[in-house]
């Protein structure tokens, strides 16, 4: 499902990941490749539009495993006292949408000017989510608060 119905079901934990992907901006996104090892890429997601979308280069390697494994995970970067903020499900080419892809050049914001045909554009739908704060954190007595989504259907 896409960000905003995301965001309608759990918003808690939509608005902790909008908040953690601006702390830092660059995510980790895990893929698999196609020999079946797990990658991690460093890359910048946005919500646009109410998706949550990144540009991938044709010359990554990720570029493959989203186009044929579609799979992914997306970790955002620690945010205070190690918050963790995590979702997953598949990707979804969205290189065609003039629209939407305008609108992800502006949000991106590149330093080096507009994307380019070089950039493709991926939304990420989202079947999953985990949000971890942790109580006493510092404290020998410190442990996880876990806050899980989970699109069910039926």
């Amino acid at each position: 499902m896409s960000w905003s119905t995301f965001a309608e079901l759990a918003p808690d934990i939509a608005a902790a990941g909008i908040r953690l992907f601006a702390r830092e901006e660059v995510a980790f996104l895990s893929t698999t490749s196609a020999e079946g090892r797990p990658r991690i890429h460093p890359f910048v997601p946005k919500v646009v539009e109410g998706r949550l979308v990144a540009f991938v280069l044709d010359s990554s390697p990720k570029i493959n495993d989203l186009a044929t494994r579609e799979f992914y995970a997306i970790h955002a970067s620690l945010g205070p006292e190690d918050e963790e903020f995590f979702v997953s499900g598949k990707a979804t080419s969205r290189n065609e949408n003039a629209k939407l892809r305008a609108a992800a050049d502006l949000a991106m914001g590149f330093a080096t000017g507009s994307a380019d045909e070089h950039h493709r554009l991926y939304e990420f739908l989202i079947d999953r989510a985990l949000w971890t704060t942790w109580e006493n954190f510092g404290t020998p007595d410190h442990r996880p608060n876990y806050r899980r989504w989970r699109f069910s259907v039926g």
